[in-house]
């Protein structure tokens, strides 16, 4: 009883230290927790081999031996700081088994033989106790170490001392058992105070605001021996669960940051502009705590460099803006349009077919098909000489529908340059045979010819005495009865140009962005056509594109909705950069509708109006309305006298203007002239090839009418 009022005292003490630091304010804070829970161990028993079995006086000493222990503990803590006290109180009851082997006493076996009698001897304790550990504790977060001084006061230790024969197997106790019990009672000159230090860890896992779990692992470690006549030692590891409750058991944490950055600046020559190198952090943490909450304060420090490089390099980046002239004051160009009007055409047809000098193979002027398969005359461009580069497909397709139709081929050759040579007549008869028999399969029975050996100069030659006028007479000529074969080319309301706006596109390049630009490259495209392509070295601010008729009237066909320009930009280290827009392309078409007339070619020199062009103006002017208004104009080739032609021109369109009025007396004629070579008639680019000359020779009747008359 006197042990149990020693440890009553400890706990008194330590209690009262706990409400001492509560209620006299010795610190700010002061987390207390109560609790308890079980332990459960292992024991280690170690002698000086001084201890023996009891009533056996024949029994060896025992040395070492091993048990187990379980109880429950109440435990009270109090960490005012990082630093503490802890209390544990409770009661545990733990075993001892220690054994040994004697073959000290012979006997005689089941043969007579004397042999050495071996037995077991075991001694098995039992040590119930009051646990008292008082000690220091100190935290690392919620994990925490504790050791101090560990007070065992045992209660009625029990032991038991037994003996068992192992052999030989003849041989038995008094009792007939091969085992028996010497000694089972209280251990005499037992220490009741047991003495020792208690090292542990445990950990606290926060259940709520006021309730933990603690795990912890503890060893204990005897100063004195259980019993006084024998160093008979006990040392436990254990292992133990509690559940505490009390203040504290968990803060709120309220965390702080502070960031402590210093910067170090470099120079640098590399084109890198302005760097921040970030340093290592040196991350510290401090916490404080109070009543209610702990603030943790977190604390980075860090030394960055600020390098100061070249600025970087400016990767090329073109930037492009179309106007209409130098001036931007008068705006960027938001689309193109092009203007056309409703013609209804008939193409003369040039049944001639040119040669070069001393050649009878045809001139790569003309469209020479492998096979018929997707030519139509219909689909033929509105211009008289692309047309006549078909003029062979053109008859080949007409003899096809018109089966009972012939043709005549006449043959020629210049009396100068080819000495009327009519060998080389017959042979470029026999090239258009050729041609319309193996592609269009013309049978050569519907191609007559007529070859006058004595003479195979033309019947109405060129006299010019120049390199046009030869080129003229080295030819072959066509000639049908039938009206549909040399009939004019008829297009129904196609839309021809009239007019188109802007003339020129200034490109202007100001925003180009780029260091040491060497080259740039620009195009206008719609679709897949190419416009305008320009280039060069130093890219200029300003790059003019003109804007052709053909190119207008390319527009006016095409079915894009718009006009791609980009540029390409490359700099002295290869890198490229480009751009593009797009310009919306308008093509609108007016409200008047012509339809016009060129008739056939008139003979060189000549004003005089044959057969064949007043059939023409006949079937021309066969619907013609009283407001409907016509214009007459003649041409000239530019062969002779630019005077002359003039006056020819002038003649040529009086002789259509009698001939109207004779067949049309109410016409409405309000043009008649004659422009000689002064200009081309529509459809003609030059005076450069033979047929354009011939096809300059003609009246253009033109009809103007509105949608409505027209329609």
């Amino acid at each position: 009883m006197k042990h149990i009022h020693i440890i009553l005292a400890f706990v008194y003490l330590f209690s009262m230290s706990i409400a001492s630091a509560q209620t006299d304010g010795f610190v700010l804070y002061n987390p207390v927790h109560v609790g308890g829970g079980f332990l459960t161990g292992y024991n280690v028993q170690s002698t000086n081999g001084t201890l023996r079995c009891l009533g056996d006086p024949a029994c060896p000493t025992f040395e070492q031996g091993s048990g187990f222990r379980f109880g429950v503990m109440g435990i009270a803590e109090w960490m005012p700081t990082s630093w503490g006290l802890r209390t544990q109180l409770g009661i545990a009851s733990s075993t001892s088994h220690m054994t040994t082997i004697d073959q000290k006493a012979r006997v005689k076996n089941d043969q007579g033989a004397i042999v050495p009698l071996i037995r077991e001897h075991a001694l098995d304790a039992t040590l119930s106790a009051l646990l008292l550990d008082i000690g220091l504790q100190t935290s690392f977060g919620p994990t925490r170490l504790f050791f101090g001084p560990s007070i065992a006061n045992l209660l009625n230790p029990m032991w038991r001392s037994s003996s068992t024969i192992i052999g030989p197997d003849n041989v038995t106790f008094q009792s007939g058992s091969r085992d028996t019990v010497f000694v089972d009672q209280s251990i005499p000159n037992v220490n009741s105070l047991q003495f020792g230090v208690n090292v542990g860890i445990g950990h606290h896992i926060p259940i709520n605001t006021s309730m933990v779990v603690v795990p912890e692992i503890s060893v204990s470690i005897p100063f004195n021996a259980i019993r006084s006549a024998s160093e008979w030692t006990q040392t436990s590891i254990m292992f133990g669960v509690s559940l505490r409750l009390g203040s504290g058991a968990v803060k709120e944490e309220v965390m702080s940051k502070v960031e402590l950055i210093d910067t170090v600046q470099i120079q640098s020559n590399e084109r890198i502009g302005t760097v921040i190198i970030e340093g290592m952090p040196n991350i510290s943490r401090s916490t404080q705590e109070y009543e209610t909450h702990k603030i943790i304060t977190e604390t980075m420090k860090r030394t960055d460099t600020i390098k100061m490089g070249l600025p970087p390099k400016q990767s090329p980046k073109p930037s492009i803006a179309v106007f209409s002239s130098v001036d931007k004051q008068q705006g960027s160009i938001d689309q193109v349009t092009v203007t056309g009007q409703l013609v209804t055409e008939a193409f003369p047809i040039l049944p001639m077919v040119f040669f070069s000098e001393g050649q009878s193979s045809l001139s790569s002027n003309y469209k020479q098909l492998r096979t018929t398969e997707g030519f139509s005359s219909d689909q033929l461009e509105p211009l008289v000489t692309e047309q006549h580069k078909d003029i062979l497909n053109i008859i080949g397709e007409r003899l096809n529908r018109n089966p009972k139709a012939m043709i005549q081929l006449k043959g020629y050759s210049d009396p100068t340059t080819e000495k009327s040579d009519c060998s080389l007549a017959e042979q470029r008869v026999e090239t258009i045979r050729y041609y319309l028999f193996n592609v269009w399969n013309i049978d050569k029975s519907r191609m007559s010819f007529d070859i006058d050996r004595r003479n195979c100069m033309p019947e109405n030659p060129t006299l010019s005495r120049n390199a046009q006028g030869y080129e003229e007479n080295r030819r072959i000529e066509i000639a049908s009865e039938s009206k549909e074969i040399l009939s004019p080319v008829i297009r129904t309301r196609y839309v021809e140009l009239t007019d188109f706006s802007p003339k020129e596109l200034h490109v202007n390049t100001q925003g180009t962005i780029g260091e040491e630009i060497t080259s740039w490259n620009i195009g206008g495209t719609i679709g897949d056509s190419v416009l305008h392509k320009k280039d060069g070295s130093s890219i200029p601010e300003w790059i003019t594109f003109p804007l052709s008729r053909e190119q207008a009237r390319f527009i006016q066909q095409s079915a894009y909705p718009s006009m791609n320009i980009s540029i390409i930009v490359q700099d002295g280290e290869g890198e490229l950069g480009s751009t593009a827009i797009n310009i919306p392309l308008q093509r609108d078409t007016t409200n008047l509708a012509i339809q016009r007339l060129s008739l056939m070619h008139f003979p060189v020199q000549k004003a005089s109006l044959d057969k064949q062009g007043k059939s023409a103006i006949n079937d021309f002017l066969k619907d013609l309305e009283d407001n409907a208004s016509i214009s007459i104009i003649g041409y000239s080739d530019n062969l002779g006298n630019a005077q002359s032609n003039l006056k020819l021109s002038k003649e040529r369109a009086e002789t259509v203007h009698r001939y109207i009025q004779s067949i049309k007396p109410k016409a409405n004629i309000i043009t008649v002239d004659g422009v000689g070579s002064t200009a081309l008639p529509p459809g003609i680019k030059s005076h450069d090839l033979p047929e354009s000359r011939f096809l300059s020779r003609t009246v253009q009747i033109e009809i103007n009418r509105t949608w409505k008359n027209a329609q």
